[in-house]
């Protein structure tokens, strides 16, 4: 970090906290999300933390449906959350981890609607701050570009994730792995039978350490990958979800795979099954384009199993 700024910095002046298109937190109008505008050197410095909700994760359609920025560290430092109505479809996935439904969002404005005052709030931070911080930024700058607008630049920003700050302070080697949980290095490294001895000490620690010892093998594996029970097959790229089989990966993540296989972009799922994947998301897709819809679907559970309970589904950051 640069120069002597604090993360705790922001100006004096105290922001109100608003959320459109849930009512307003404050006597403020509902659809009025102002921050009240400070001369520009008054917030010289300034700290923001931002998150953004989406209706799901690819950038290409998927669109912001709740922003909120908070000015500074300090337990009150004030916050300001803006709704936008969503011209598509929230995923099941994304509607699962947020909580934001279509009828919530049905009075909200669009985004374009408050893109001049957000890019304003950016505009005047020097530091930007969030977890998993670069699929904000993109999803962010997806909605600039879909308005015709030059997206918020943040190349002269001081970016601070605390999740590469995790990754970074606290590293996730078996050597890093063994000396936290073991409580000393070993040696011969790199060997095979090392590292699996290693790995079988690492993991008895971290059972005891994180309350987990004792529990049978299923529960661990459940913490270890909750989406688990959701594939379909052995690996994430598909899932079921309240019924249907969705696509984890691409372009079209969250897409219902036999819905995909009937529509314009199909094609996709024909260059999947030209390409190196796991045999069994090659045998999907093309089962997907191949069956009708019904057939497909009790084809997959016979061949693959039903569709198991998910307390949380496969969508993240």
């Amino acid at each position: 970090m640069s120069g002597t700024l604090s993360l705790f910095d922001w100006p004096n002046e105290r922001a109100t906290e608003r959320t459109l298109g849930a009512g307003p937190v404050t006597d403020a109008p509902a659809q009025s999300a102002h921050i009240e505008a400070t001369p520009a050197p008054t917030r010289a410095g300034a700290v923001v933390i931002f998150d953004v909700e989406t209706t799901g994760t690819d950038r290409t359609c998927d669109q912001i449906i709740e922003l909120c920025a908070q000015f500074g560290l300090a337990d009150d430092a004030p916050s300001q959350t803006w709704r936008f109505k969503p011209s598509v479809a929230i995923s099941p996935g994304a509607q699962a981890v947020h909580g934001i439904t279509a009828e919530a969002l049905a009075d909200c404005p669009v985004f374009a609607d408050c893109c001049d005052e957000i890019a304003n709030v950016f505009a005047a931070a020097s530091v930007i701050v969030g977890y998993n911080l670069a699929f904000d930024i993109d999803m962010l700058a997806a909605e600039f570009t879909r308005l015709g607008r030059t997206p918020v630049d943040f190349s002269e920003k001081t970016i601070v994730d605390p999740f590469r700050l995790w990754q970074q302070c606290e590293p996730r080697s078996l050597q890093h792995a063994h000396q936290r949980f073991v409580g000393n290095r070993f040696e011969a490294a790199h060997s095979a039978s090392a590292d699996v001895a290693a790995t079988g000490r690492v993991l008895g620690g971290m059972l005891k350490a994180f309350g987990l010892d004792g529990q049978d093998w299923s529960s661990v594996a459940s913490v270890c990958d909750p989406s688990r029970a959701s594939w379909v097959g052995p690996s994430r790229h598909l899932r079921w979800e309240n019924g249907v089989i969705v696509l984890g990966f691409g372009k079209h993540t969250g897409a219902v795979l036999h819905v995909l296989a009937r529509g314009p972009d199909k094609s996709f799922l024909r260059w999947v099954v030209g390409k190196d994947f796991p045999a069994h998301v090659l045998e999907l897709c093309q089962a997907a384009l191949d069956r009708e819809p019904d057939d497909f679907l009790s084809w997959a559970q016979t061949r693959f199993g039903q569709p198991a309970p998910t307390v949380l589904p496969a969508f993240s950051k």
